[in-house]
């Protein structure tokens, strides 16, 4: 291990050793969501409330730009979620923060980053434990532009809120502000107005502007811990990591030594707490914690280099400050692009407290060249740990741990955490960086529960169902394949698939996606002639709809135009062709009674050896064509069982050996309109 860098404060290596754990790939585990992000400098990012429910709910911005608030019920096992602002701005920065008032509503608290000088940005839950229905957004000036006029920048970025009870619930709500300094604001009434903002801290500097990075944390009662940076590693020369609280209107050092009245602010860097200063070694913050006794612990990263990134575990106890080194985390995880200098060599994976139980931590190592999670814990204020892996052998990083606060020891979810598909960089707007990113590059990130995936079985019951159609959507959409073109059957089916499941389903976390996949179109797409489409692409595009000139080439359609295809493409096209545009064909008399007189041969076909087992694609069109054919009325019943029994040979095939993370992008499709179509006749 390591003795890093010179400071007043002993700097010690830790020991650890490993014990028995259930850890697996981060893949087997739930997403709360399949597309969502944050940063580590905004929390709480998840919350454990018990009221009339038990539930945990989290907040994070997906690759659109849109806010989320969701929960994981622990009684009914269901995820929701919904968004409370739309399109806000596409970086990793904005992640929502979470509060509850007494009556059990959210005060959810957010922010823009690269935007210049927008406001904080705060909604109420219009009902006690409810994130169907919001109060109007509040747009949140608080910078004191009267008394900092001559501040050259006045962002709102990053949201820290806390309450205290012996205060009458007085809230307070950090943020970084006026030229880049750590500020607060208070409401005494629940968020309805708050008070001038006020700057906190503020570092040694000339005449460049430093931005100190904070860390909140509150007890909920009186007192609130804060540790601070100096600056950003990559931008300071030397940087350090330095800590007081506040209580009873007054801000103190570690050891109950007075720094003075909230009336005296700022409170400047050379009369706060030094947790860690070097001359050659750059730290930053992670999180910041309280022990039994109401002393505070903070973790950090320390950087020798860019390249090592070693955490460390620091407690107030027997009235000074120790340090331990626990582990070289394994250098950054963004994946840099080839050719360019990595712009946040910084980006450590994190460590951070479990609150409730603070002398265990969760951190994201570096193992075989794949960042997994990892649960330390100590009994003598990090001098020694035992080590239990959450995730092993996955294959992708996971990163940014968060552990859920107000979960008890015996909660079953502890932590939540981003599995990274994809990420280069935390912004779609790179502000002059190396090489512009294409949207497509744009951060790719799920967040995953510390709860394993329900297990599915060949049974075919509605319940299993939706759980192995789940994981098929939740796969397609945590890695979208983009060399599949969007004007492409495949794109089109993938979202038909999608569309089918959010139908049975009603997650509105899917519904959500359908929209942001046509906003993408949108936005994305380059010019495409519609006469130039092949009409199978056409059939499946979910543009055609709303497309007059496709409309039009699907006016005359005769049965000899589909006759280009495999079959099972053929036949599942044709019934969708009937089933979306009844309306716009005129000879859709004729279609129907086509399909009613290959009725027989389809049928065989679906019984027939050479399609049973061909592929799950080909098995997975014919199921869809037949059974929709059966609802649409176009095809016999009596052969219901029939297709339920391939349906569960397909299914059994599936589930063995965890085939449903190796599906390509049309067999997913395939498999959700089957299955939505299975699904249905089950009723």
């Amino acid at each position: 291990m390591f003795l890093l860098g010179v400071n007043v404060h002993a700097q010690e290596p830790a020991k650890h050793i490993f014990t028995k754990s259930d850890a697996s790939s981060s893949e087997d585990f739930q997403s709360m969501t399949f597309n969502g992000a944050w940063c580590w400098f905004s929390d709480p990012r998840a919350v454990y409330f018990e009221g009339k429910h038990k539930r945990t709910y989290a907040g994070w911005i997906d690759n659109y730009g849109d806010i989320h608030i969701g929960y994981y019920d622990h009684t009914t096992k269901q995820i929701a979620s919904t968004i409370i602002y739309d399109n806000l701005e596409i970086d990793d920065h904005d992640n929502p923060t979470i509060l509850f008032d007494k009556q059990g509503r959210l005060l959810v608290f957010f922010n823009t980053h690269l935007q210049d000088e927008r406001p904080l940005l705060m909604r109420i839950s219009t009902n006690p434990e409810d994130i169907e229905n919001w109060e109007p957004l509040q747009e949140l000036y608080l910078n004191n532009e009267d008394k900092y006029r001559k501040a050259r920048i006045l962002k709102h970025t990053y949201t820290n809120p806390v309450k205290l009870s012996q205060e009458e619930e007085r809230i307070y709500i950090f943020w970084r502000g006026a030229d880049l300094k750590p500020s607060y604001s208070v409401s005494d009434d629940n968020g309805e107005t708050w008070s001038e903002g006020e700057i906190l801290f503020v570092p040694e500097e000339s005449e460049e502007l430093k931005a100190p990075y904070t860390k909140v944390y509150s007890d909920g009662v009186s007192k609130i811990h804060f540790t601070f940076t100096n600056g950003h590693p990559t931008k300071e020369a030397k940087n350090g990591l330095y800590y007081m609280y506040y209580e009873n209107g007054a801000f103190y050092k570690a050891n109950g030594q007075k720094i003075k009245e909230v009336s005296q602010l700022p409170v400047y860097q050379s009369e706060v707490d030094v947790i860690f200063e070097s001359d050659t070694v750059k730290s930053w913050n992670w999180d910041i914690a309280q022990d039994a006794k109401g002393n505070p612990i903070v973790t950090y990263a320390k950087f020798p280099d860019k390249k090592t990134h070693v955490y460390s575990y620091a407690t107030f106890h027997k009235n000074q400050w120790q340090s331990y080194d626990l582990i070289d985390a394994g250098g950054w995880f963004p994946k840099t692009r080839k050719g360019t200098k990595e712009p946040e060599p910084h980006y450590a994976g994190g460590i951070v407290i479990d609150h409730e139980t603070p002398n265990t931590v969760y951190l994201s190592v570096k193992r075989d060249s794949v960042f997994e999670i990892e649960q330390w814990t100590t009994k003598n204020y990090g001098k020694s740990w035992k080590v239990q892996k959450i995730t092993e052998n996955s294959t992708k990083d996971n990163v940014r741990p968060f552990a859920v606060r107000g979960a008890k020891k015996d909660n079953p979810l502890q932590v939540l955490w981003l599995q990274n598909t994809n990420y280069i960089y935390y912004a779609y707007d790179t502000r002059g960086k190396e090489i512009p990113i294409d949207f497509k590059d744009r951060y790719q990130t799920a967040v995953k529960m510390h709860l394993k995936k329900p297990t599915v079985s060949s049974e075919v019951t509605k319940a299993n169902l939706i759980h192995v159609l789940r994981q098929i959507a939740e796969q397609l959409l945590e890695n979208p394949d983009h060399s599949v073109q969007q004007q492409d059957w495949q794109y089109g089916m993938r979202f038909a698939g999608i569309e089918a499941f959010y139908q049975i389903s009603e997650e509105a976390r899917y519904q959500n996606e359908l929209i942001n996949i046509q906003q993408y179109q949108t936005e994305a797409q380059e010019d495409v002639d519609e006469d130039e489409l092949d009409l199978i692409d056409l059939i499946w595009s979910y543009t055609t709809k709303d497309d007059p000139n496709g409309q039009q080439r699907l006016e005359s359609l005769a049965i000899e135009d589909f006759e280009i295809q495999e079959a099972s493409l053929t036949a599942a096209s044709l019934i969708r062709t009937i089933d979306v545009f009844t309306d716009e064909i005129l000879t859709i008399d004729a279609l129907k009674a086509t399909c009613k007189k290959h009725e027989e041969r389809l049928f065989i076909n679906l019984l027939n050896a050479h399609y049973i087992g061909k592929t799950e694609q080909v098995d997975a069109l014919m199921i869809y064509s037949i059974a929709k054919g059966m609802q649409m009325g176009i095809f016999d019943t009596k052969y219901k069982q029939n297709v339920l029994d391939v349906w569960k040979h397909l299914q059994l095939e599936l589930v063995k050996g965890q085939n449903l993370q190796k599906l390509d992008v049309a067999t997913s499709a395939a498999i959700l309109l089957a299955g939505t179509e299975i699904y249905t006749l089950l009723d």
